[in-house]
């Protein structure tokens, strides 16, 4: 099947990283765009329901042997940090991930994982560190930062489906641009007020899938923001996966690419492959420094 590319006319990347997020979308704004064609709108129902589609047809474990990975990060004495790995991914939904790093020669540097409760990351070279969390935190003023969110990348892959509305999470709410459609998710506080959390940016033009997604923190600003591209087919009659994905943190000075060359899908992985990695399984340097970002939410 042929894929179609999705468009990089509504939001130029590199931009972004000399704006750091605190303005507009980089790039032709997609509320304003000029650009041809004007695109039919389509019902909100609509719209959730082809991306939820999309998701469903994952019946499998979606994996690729084949990832490039370019990562820039700013540690917390401002030391700055660039990695460029290959690497295998493994995804299962909802949760379960892992994506494994390292050198064109040598062992493994890098693992950004999650299952059904934790996610985790740990870095070798440099760093020397493991940062886990829980899922049941997330969005909470007690959690820490962590310099790649494994929750997050799997927001981007889109083959979850859209968050499904709670007492504490409200959405979507859909605003109408020319060529593409904005959808809201709120969060509740604590305090019982309301804040913008999440926006999915839909292509209304094929596969009409998720092609921008943004994280908000509890101030309103902007802490995550990817541009998600080239989908394609994993199998014949299965779902659009994105092979393209760029993130920045713009709060955190972070960057991430990946390029999946090659997607395939399997009936199951090894059991515990999802497993967050205990001390004993861990390089010597990363096993003695292991962080918990939300401790303090246990507690």
């Amino acid at each position: 099947m042929k894929s179609r590319r999705v468009s990089r006319l509504f939001w130029v990347f590199p931009a972004a990283l000399g704006c750091g997020f605190g303005c507009p979308p980089p790039g032709p704004d997609p509320i304003n765009d000029s650009s041809p064609p004007n695109m039919p709108p389509r019902e909100l129902r609509e719209i959730v329901e082809t991306i939820d589609f999309n998701a469903s047809l994952l019946d499998r474990v979606l994996s690729s042997g084949n990832v490039q990975v370019t990562a820039h990060f700013t540690d917390e004495n401002d030391r700055k940090h660039t990695y460029n790995l290959n690497g295998r991914l493994f995804f299962q939904k909802p949760r379960n991930f892992r994506l494994d790093l390292s050198p064109s020669l040598g062992e493994q540097v890098m693992q950004i994982g999650s299952n059904e409760e934790d996610y985790w990351l740990w870095v070798e070279p440099e760093l020397n560190q493991m940062w886990w969390g829980r899922h049941r935190h997330g969005g909470k003023p007690c959690v820490d930062k962590m310099m790649i969110r494994p929750d997050q990348l799997i927001s981007t892959l889109g083959v979850s489906g859209l968050p499904k509305a709670s007492e504490f999470l409200l959405g979507p709410a859909r605003k109408h641009g020319k060529n593409h459609d904005i959808l809201y998710y709120t969060r509740l506080q604590a305090d019982g007020k309301f804040l913008l959390e999440r926006e999915y940016w839909v292509s209304r033009s094929y596969p009409y899938q998720i092609v921008g997604f943004k994280t908000r923190d509890r101030f309103g600003r902007v802490s995550m923001s990817a541009l998600i591209d080239d989908y394609w087919p994993v199998w014949e009659a299965g779902p659009m996966i994105p092979r393209e994905i760029s993130i920045i943190w713009p709060l955190d000075g972070g960057s991430f690419t990946m390029k999946m060359k090659s997607l395939r899908g399997f009936p199951e992985v090894k059991s515990g492959s999802f497993d967050r990695p205990t001390r004993d399984r861990l390089p010597g340097s990363v096993g003695d420094n292991i962080l918990q970002i939300d401790a303090d939410c246990d507690r």
